[in-house]
């Protein structure tokens, strides 16, 4: 059944765009991660090919596709509200992970793999997102710095599990 898009909601279009704007972002650290780790290997003990590394975006990416599905019809995914879910998706863990990048490149003082889709694509957009959440009453400041908080914290061991699986398979 078609819907025009001028009568899907307004949380319903930021939640269908999230998918593409995190294939953009990943694209682009798809592209560039293995040549920066090389390079960088005396700092950050990690190797991992373009193709594990794009598998392990490829499960974050079903998962957080699932996710948005789940959000777009108002049902529970991973235990939370859709709204809540969402909530800690974007302005919790994507945008987290944007400044993540951001005080990478401070620190390596260079271009890092995922810094020019960060400035262009995460942070305009989970601000947006971020802007109408509050606007609508679905989130607060306070569940907002909560969520931020858990997303530097959680981005990490969900990268690596996912980077685990990807090079135990790959």
């Amino acid at each position: 059944m078609y819907i025009p898009l001028y009568k899907i909601s307004k949380l319903n279009k930021l939640i269908w765009l999230f998918p593409p704007l995190y294939l953009i972002h990943d694209i682009e650290e798809i592209l560039t991660v293995e040549k920066f780790l090389v390079k960088h290997s005396n700092v950050l003990p990690i190797s991992i090919t373009t193709l594990q590394f794009t598998f392990a975006f490829f499960l974050l990416w079903i998962l957080t596709l699932l996710g948005c599905y789940k959000a777009s019809k108002k049902r529970r995914f991973l235990g939370m509200e859709a709204y809540t879910f969402f909530s800690f998706l974007v302005p919790g863990i994507f945008l987290a992970n944007g400044i993540g990048h951001l005080l990478q490149f401070i620190l390596f003082q260079c271009y890092v793999p995922g810094i020019i889709t960060s400035i262009l694509v995460i942070y305009p957009y989970s601000f947006f997102t971020l802007k109408h959440l509050l606007n609508e009453n679905l989130l607060t400041t306070r569940r907002f710095l909560l969520f931020l908080f858990l997303g530097f914290i959680l981005q990490a061991p969900f990268a690596f599990v996912a980077l685990l699986i990807a090079k135990l398979l790959i």
